[in-house]
Parts: C-alpha cells; structure tokens; sequence
C-alpha cells in the first residue's frame, strides 16, 4: 500500500476498490452475456452511461441497450448471499456468513433511472419508445428470499432470453432516430469519476509512497533485469511494473509524462519508460519531448504484455 498504514482513510479506500472491483467483475460478465443475444433488428450497447437529465437531476445506468423497438435498462450487482428486496420504504437486505448489510434499493434506483431517461429522451430528442428493465446478479452464489415486485429479476442465464422476446417488439423509431438516440447519449454521456482516489478522498500526493511498491508495503529494489526484492520481506515482486502503473491511475491523476514516470518508478531510463508507456492503453498527445499520455478508464490499462523489464 502506497500509503502510510496508520492512515484513517486506508480501510476506506479498501472497501472502495473492492467494491469496484465487484462490479466492474459484474459488468463484464454481463456484457459478455449480452453479446449471446441473437440480434435481428438494429441494436447498440453502451456501458456505464451517465446522463443528466435536469437541472438537478443526474441518473448512471450499468448497461443501456437502444433499439428501433425499445431501450432497455440493465441495473448489475454483484453481489452473494441471500438477499430481500424490501418496499415502503425501498430496501436491499443482504445477509453473509451472518452478517448483515443494508443497500439502497435496486428496485428504487431504476424506477427512477427509467423516469429519468424518458425524460430525457422527450426533451433533446422529442422520442417516446418503450423502456424495458431488469435487474442482473451475475452471482451463482446469491439465494433471493424476497424479489423485487416492480422489476424484473434476471439471473446470469436469463440475460440473452430475456433480450431476445423483446426483440419480437414492433418498431418504434426509424434508423435514423436510432442513429440519432446513440449519437446523443454518447455526446452527453459523463461517466462518475471513480479515479483518482488521491482526488476523491483528499489525500496529498506527498503522502504516497513512490517507486516499485510490495503488497506487504516495503519497498522494492531491483536485483535482475526483470526483478525486483521487497526490501523488508525479501520477496520477490511479482508484475512489479504492472501493479506500480496501475497505483499511478488509480491514485494520483489520470495522465502521466515520461519525466513524471522516471520520477514515480525511479528508473532513470528514457527510453525503457517509453516503452512501457507504449505498451499501455494510452493516448499520446503532443510533441516528443513534451507529450503525456491519458489513461480514460473506459478500458483495461494494459494491453497482452507489459514489459516487465528495464535496460
């Protein structure tokens, strides 16, 4: 951990990125679930949609499908146990191991996600078309003690069937209104900013530990050319590399140099840093000597392979 253990924000921070993690999980096996619908009308998928539909008024959507027939609404959480989805008022009741933990409700987020977005639609784009949603838990290992009564409820082999009887809709909208509807949204889409957590939970930058980093917290000092030993508990350092670019993005902002990246990894090679930054899903902007590169968090950091190694 970059950061010093005696910081109150630390467990914070923890629960936060585990969370993330979950959903982000989520949404990837839903998205893959999605891609075995047997599509026969024009379709579009956008994932993690944010729109903001007045003045005072922002609604995020997991997973927004839009046809010529309906829009659907995909709500994903990922989460086990046994869960009861209570009403009036609008509750998620999850017990593990126990443990018991209460969540605002599903139910509740997209009824009003689907208010929201008619709204919307009326507004910049005059169109009215029915919108369908449900609720996904991607997790074999949930038991439902009390479903939702107003939204449908769909387990991780439901998502495909449940697309497909929509798809035997009659069309609502032209081509050219569909072509109209996704262009929109992508134009007025701004997605939450889960990162950089130094940002979120006002931690300075000089209270975050640079160079290679162990997971028991020591530092790590280069031994080959392609390893690195913690310092402290003699470990070596697995995707050292890896791991240390991804803190970066998640910790500190979401562009970097390559003097910036010297500086952080503590490697004083210019060319070595190039290369890895290469290797990244980055966009490069700028000349040579001065270009930085932007990570957007809309796709994994990493490409197949990321040099684990520096000349």
């Amino acid at each position: 951990m970059r950061l010093s253990p005696s910081s109150p924000k630390i467990g914070e921070i923890e629960k936060y990125l585990d969370n993330i993690q979950a959903g982000y999980n989520g949404e990837c096996r839903v998205d893959q679930l999605i891609q075995e619908t047997h599509f026969k009308i024009p379709f579009h998928i956008l994932p993690n949609v944010e729109l903001q539909a007045s003045q005072n008024r922002f609604t995020q959507i997991d997973s927004l499908i839009i046809t010529t027939s309906y829009i659907c609404i995909l709500e994903i959480k990922h989460l086990k146990g046994t869960l009861t989805f209570q009403e009036n008022p609008y509750q998620l009741v999850q017990v593990t191991n126990g443990k018991i933990v209460k969540y605002v409700c599903p139910q509740q987020q997209i009824l009003r996600t689907e208010d929201s977005l008619k709204f919307w639609l009326q507004k910049q784009l005059e169109i009215d078309i029915p919108i369908h949603k449900a609720i996904v838990l991607p997790n074999k290992q949930t038991y439902i003690e009390s479903p939702p009564t107003k939204v449908k409820l769909l387990g991780p082999k439901e998502v495909a069937l449940y697309l497909q009887e929509l798809n035997n809709l009659p069309a609502k909208i032209t081509k050219h209104q569909f072509d109209n509807v996704i262009s929109k949204i992508k134009q007025s889409n701004k997605p939450y900013k889960s990162f950089p957590l130094a940002i979120k939970y006002d931690i300075p930058t000089n209270h975050l530990k640079m160079g290679i980093i162990c997971p028991c917290g020591g530092s790590g000092r280069r031994i080959s050319q392609r390893s690195w030993q913690c310092t402290y508990c003699k470990n070596n350092i697995e995707n050292a590399i890896t791991q240390a670019m991804q803190d970066w993005f998640w910790l500190f902002k979401n562009s970097i140099t390559n003097e910036e990246c010297r500086n952080y990894l503590q490697i004083n090679n210019k060319s070595s840093i190039t290369r890895i930054l290469k290797s990244m899903n980055l966009t490069p902007i700028g000349h040579t000597s001065s270009r930085t590169y932007y990570y957007h968090y809309q796709k994994p950091l990493f490409k197949k392979s990321i040099p684990q190694s520096v000349t």
